[in-house]
């Protein structure tokens, strides 16, 4: 009897200790709840502030449920070393993530998910010797508290935007659809892959690869290093052009300086003035420089039908107005003249054919008029072994031939290649032409003139050399006739040099003498 009382006794001792227990456990667990967001806010401005040495602003922080454990943020602010004259360096519309408890115990506290509305980053430019950046002060949290790692951060519509040193430039702006960074550690290189969209031209870029370590204290030489697909990329948008530009490549280096190598296609190119198509392979190297918005063409190699083209040079911002100017310097030495004129001629058929070889310095300004009349060109460039393509203008060279050797009736002068070079300008659609010398067997041409890219109009002026005298360039009454013009148009060498221009049209070209003597100067 004794020990059944003792024992109902211990059993009721029991309860009441589980029930005090339980209570307890409640009582802890609801402060611990209620404290759960403040100590939240506390890790995640901690982590943050280690993270990126910025100064943090949160809004409102909300924490629900506990398996997972779900954390939900708004209004997030860093501000780089707590600086107010430059743009944050993040700002954040609202953060949610979720965590396991498994992953809150250890050295590290692993975060299984995050996702970010409304992202922005500003890159600003490297501090160098003479600026002073400074963090400003912020009360660390007293517990010490493991750094925090995620599997993986998503984002959708984020802004990354790299800041030029001088403030009157614009930012070099990327907009990314979809980020997903995985594998996010402090002190080491995250995998990202992004997908954004390029503005000029407009096209789609699929990149992955590696970023960070993330450089707290210069953000902006935080290194990166991935592939990147360019895809359907409308050439359209240049007025002038046309065609649709892919390519793939590399590139490497830090935020606001990365070195570009890639391969790029256009299978249908073409200026809309000829809309005559032509595949154009490229294989480029190059600099983008985000503290100024410029990009620097180390090496691109250019391909089109038989020609090859080495370009290097410049594409530039300028400051407030961000319109850019393309600068290069042109060099073709394994080029074909039938297969640059097919690009800027109207007709089914290029005039003239022939190898080429170019030196030039080109500027293109951007803008609304077509490409022809903002396209600014000079240079030298030399064609070799060249034939025309009209049956009727080459037939003319060959009796051009002829008569300057004196031999009229020889039919096995036929078909005869010329050799031309001389200075070209082009400017404002029309290509001008100057110290332009023409030779064929037994002729000597040096003109000066210009030809619309357009109008096709033809207007030059210069002297014929021929290495007969002038009646022997014919025979029968004419030829006796121009004896006595032969003094008149000698050449001191036994032969005779004319004064003579070519004018008309493109595809109806009319050759005369120009007789009429040049104004005098004013």
């Amino acid at each position: 009897m004794v020990e059944g009382n003792l024992s109902r006794s211990r059993f009721k001792y029991f309860a009441v200790a589980l029930g005090a227990l339980a209570l307890a456990i409640t009582i802890v667990g609801l402060i611990a709840l209620k404290s759960l967001p403040n100590m939240a806010r506390r890790v995640l401005i901690r982590d943050l502030q280690v993270r990126f040495h910025s100064t943090i602003e949160i809004g409102d922080i909300q924490v629900r449920g506990l398996l997972p454990l779900r954390i939900v943020a708004r209004d997030i602010t860093l501000r780089y070393h707590g600086r107010n004259d430059v743009p944050p360096l993040m700002s954040i519309t609202q953060l949610s993530g979720s965590a396991d408890f498994h992953g809150l115990w250890g050295t590290r506290w692993r975060v299984s998910s995050i996702h970010i509305d409304g992202l922005q980053i500003r890159i600003p430019p490297h501090a160098v010797a003479n600026d002073e950046p400074y963090l400003a002060s912020q009360a660390h949290p007293k517990l010490r508290l493991p750094p925090l790692e995620f599997n993986e951060i998503t984002s959708d519509d984020a802004l990354l935007e790299i800041l030029p040193r001088q403030r009157e430039r614009k930012p070099h702006s990327f907009r990314i659809h979809h980020l997903t960074l995985r594998a996010v550690r402090r002190g080491q290189p995250a995998y990202f892959h992004a997908q954004l969209t390029n503005e000029i031209p407009t096209g789609e870029i699929d990149s992955e690869g590696t970023f960070g370590p993330w450089n707290a204290d210069q953000p902006a030489l935080t290194p990166v290093a991935a592939n990147f697909e360019f895809a359907n990329a409308d050439l359209g948008q240049f007025r002038g052009l046309s065609g649709t530009l892919s390519s793939t490549g590399q590139y490497r280096g830090v935020l606001e300086r990365l070195d570009v190598e890639g391969e790029a296609l256009v299978p249908d190119f073409s200026l809309s003035f000829s809309k005559k198509p032509v595949a154009l392979r490229t294989h480029y190297v190059a600099v983008v420089d985000g503290t100024n918005g410029n990009t620097y063409l180390t090496v691109v190699e250019a391909h089109f039908l038989r020609t090859t083209v080495k370009v290097n040079g410049e594409i530039l911002h300028a400051p407030k107005t961000g319109l850019r100017k393309i600068v290069l310097t042109v060099n073709a030495n394994e080029a074909r003249a039938e297969d640059f004129l097919q690009l800027v001629t109207k007709g089914a058929e290029v005039p003239i054919a022939g190898a080429v070889k170019l030196h030039a310095r080109l500027e293109l300004p951007s803008g609304s008029h077509d490409v022809l009349d903002r396209l600014v060109l000079s240079g030298q460039f030399q064609i070799t072994h060249a034939w025309f393509t009209n049956r009727e203008t080459q037939a003319r060279i060959d009796a051009l031939s002829r008569r300057a050797q004196g031999k009229l009736g020889d039919e096995s002068i036929s078909d005869v290649r010329s050799n031309i070079r001389g200075n070209l300008r082009v400017g404002e659609a029309n290509a001008y032409f100057s110290a332009l010398q023409f030779t064929v067997p037994g002729a000597f041409l040096s003109l000066n003139g210009s030809y619309g890219l357009k109008s096709e109009e033809l207007d030059f002026r210069g002297k014929l050399q021929l290495s007969s005298k002038l009646s022997q360039t014919t025979v029968g009454a004419k030829s006796v006739l121009l004896r006595a013009l032969n003094p008149f148009f000698k050449d001191g060498s036994g032969g005779s040099i004319l004064p003579i221009k070519i004018t008309g049209s493109r595809s109806n070209p009319s050759f005369g003498l120009n007789l009429r003597k040049p104004a005098k100067p004013a």
